[in-house]
Formats: C-alpha cells, sequence, structure tokens
C-alpha cells in the first residue's frame, strides 16, 4: 500500500487536484496531511481541509489527518462524531497525544485511526483490548524526520515493526520526495535517516522488503514526473523503470521490456532476452571504460555472448569485446540493487 502527502500552508490550486489525480493513476491509494491551525487562521484551515476533502472523495483516495484534539474541535469535529469526520472526505485520524484510549476505541469502531508507532506501549494494547477496539482499523505509524542526522535506524525500525506486527498492528513509515522538499528544513521527510537524499521508489521498497513495513507514503509534497513514472511502473507492471542516454548506435530494441537472468550476476545486470533480438553483426565500437551505470552490448569479438546486454552495477575496464551504448542517470543508481534475479526492467530514453 502506498500513500503520499499534501500539506495546507497553502490553498488548495488546480495544480494540486491533477497532482492527486495523476497520483490515483500511478498506484497510490491514500493521501496524508497534517493540521497544525493558528487561532489566527481557523475557517482558512478548514476551507482547505475541506477542499482536499472533496478531492480525495472524488479521487477515490483515502485521507489520513494528523491532528491533536484542540485543533480537531477548532474546526468543529469531535470524536464522539466521526460521521461528521467522514463528511469532510476524512477517512483516518492519526493521533498523538491528548487523547484517552477509551475514545480511541470508540473510533476504531467506525474509521482507520493510526497511532505513533515509537510511544504505543504494552499497556495502551491492553487498555485499547478492555474497551473492545477494532484493531483492523487501528494502525501504527512511524514519525518522518526532518532534520538531518534524526531519522531511524533500519535495525531499530525492523525491531520495533516486527514487534507491533506481533500485536496485530499494520505499519507504516515515510520516505522522502525529490521535486518539492517541505521547509523550513528541505532535507527531506523520511523515517529512516539513510533514506535522506536517496531515490523515493528505492527507499519504498527497502522498508517494504527488509523492515517489515507494510505501507509506505511519501513524506515530502512532491515527487517529480519522472519518479512518478517509475512508480506506477512499478505498482502497476513490476517493473523496475530506468531512465537514460543512449548513443547512436544503441539499438532500437534496447527500450523494451526485459528481465534481470535468474543466474544473477555480482557486476552487471544481464538482459535475459537481448541476444535472441540482434538481426546482424555487431561491430566493435566506443569500447572505452564501463563506469557504473553503464549500458552495454557485446559485440562480434565475444563470439556467442554477441548481442548480450548488460548494465554495470560497479565501475569496469574497457574490454574490446563490449562496446558502450548509453548511461543510466546517476539518479537512478540507487533503484540498481532492486533489479534481482528475474526482475522486469526497462530503459526509458531522455535527452
Amino acid at each position: 500500500m502506498f500513500g503520499f502527502s499534501m500539506y495546507l500552508n497553502k490553498d488548495i490550486t488546480e495544480n494540486d487536484l491533477l497532482y492527486i489525480r495523476q497520483m490515483k493513476e500511478a498506484g497510490f491509494e491514500e493521501l496524508f496531511t497534517s493540521l497544525h491551525i493558528p487561532e489566527y487562521d481557523t475557517e482558512l484551515y478548514k476551507k482547505r481541509l475541506s477542499a482536499l476533502g472533496d478531492a480525495c472523495k472524488s479521487s477515490g483516495m483515502n485521507l489520513t489527518v494528523d491532528i491533536s484534539p484542540s485543533a480537531l474541535e477548532t474546526i468543529g469535529l469531535f470524536l464522539e462524531k466521526a460521521e461528521d469526520i467522514q463528511d469532510m472526505g476524512i477517512t483516518g485520524i492519526r493521533l498523538d497525544y491528548g487523547f484517552k484510549m477509551e475514545e480511541l476505541a470508540a473510533l476504531s469502531k467506525k474509521m482507520l485511526v493510526a497511532l505513533n508507532a515509537s510511544t504505543i506501549i504494552d499497556e495502551d494494547v491492553v487498555r485499547l483490548k478492555q474497551y473492545g477496539a477494532n484493531f483492523e482499523n487501528i494502525e501504527a505509524w512511524h514519525n518522518y524526520y526532518p532534520r538531518n542526522e534524526t531519522g531511524l535506524s533500519m535495525q531499530f525500525l525492523e525491531e520495533k515493526n516486527r514487534a507491533l506486527k506481533k500485536v496485530g498492528f499494520t505499519t507504516m513509515a515515510f520516505v522522502p520526495g525529490d521535486e518539492q522538499l517541505r521547509g523550513p528544513v528541505f532535507s527531506g521527510l523520511p523515517t529512516l535517516e539513510k533514506h535522506r537524499g536517496y531515490h523515493s521508489l528505492s527507499s519504498a521498497i527497502e522498508l517494504l522488503n527488509e523492515t517489515a513495513t507494510d505501507k509506505v507514503f511519501i513524506g515530502d509534497p512532491r515527487i517529480s514526473k519522472r519518479t512518478m513514472e517509475q512508480f506506477k511502473a512499478f505498482l502497476k507492471d513490476q517493473t523496475i523503470l530506468l531512465f537514460g542516454s543512449l548513443l547512436e548506435h544503441a539499438p532500437s530494441y534496447i527500450t523494451n521490456p526485459f528481465h534481470n537472468r535468474l543466474d544473477m550476476a555480482r557486476d552487471v545486470i544481464r538482459f535475459e532476452e537481448a541476444r535472441s533480438l540482434i538481426t546482424e553483426t555487431i561491430q566493435p565500437k566506443n569500447t572505452v571504460r564501463r563506469e557504473k551505470g553503464s549500458i552495454t552490448i557485446d559485440n562480434f569479438n565475444y563470439g556467442r555472448y554477441m548481442g548480450e546486454i548488460q548494465i554495470t552495477r560497479c565501475d569496469l575496464p574497457c574490454d574490446g569485446k563490449v562496446n558502450v551504448i548509453g548511461e543510466i542517470r546517476i539518479e537512478d543508481f540507487d533503484l540498481l540493487p532492486l533489479i534481482v534475479a528475474g526482475q522486469k526492467l526497462m530503459i526509458k530514453e531522455v535527452h
């Protein structure tokens, strides 16, 4: 399950509505916002939240709001009147402090309740059970960490998540965006410190595969169109999409879908279907040093390997039997480790 974030520091614009539709089309199913209302801007923030809720309803998107008891009441909403909250398009409330377990248990019978994963203790679970909470509607959401060096370690996150899942919680964590970072620090909004500055998709897949995280949200306000396209390729077709530049002697079929070989190589990604596609003898050309991210094709000097296409995972020396025909953009290097045995991938040329 994937989600993204949008904040209410400005009015919801047509561009924001378009972004929501595009993210929905790309495979994202949930939206997160944080509502901390200055006293003098109550009506303004209520208007913005209502507009965001309407956009989510029309797009079939779930909306979870991080909100305090005082902020909730400031805009005229109350936990005991869940129907009024849902009428605004809100499908979930993320609660941190100031709420009673009895209130949370009652709310969980009507809508999603997201608790702070870092502050849940055994006593909370006992009390929620005593009050008859619906644990299918209660999730454990980690924080994002705007300041450098303050994000969690992978080991801590995994240990915490596994403990939470034993109790029955669905777990969620954040990854950074790349086009528009949230201020005032502008250093990304990841849960894990190692993901600060990393590719959003690479970070998301690592959370799902390595840390017992069930749901991943983009913490920052925007991802780029190319990153959105990469998420879409992965969510819709389980394809790792790489952007790169190609030289004129690259074969036309280089942008076809391929699979990494099942006998996965250490140093390179080997395109399973490539050799079956050659139609002519490949002459030696541009047999230069193969830096990490190079796209190569074997020429006739490699005999039966002629036509094999590879992407280098590391720097390799020049080889008279191997032509360099392009390179993957450096921003996508974080995705290379995700291309495991049998993984489907595609290269898309950028100019």
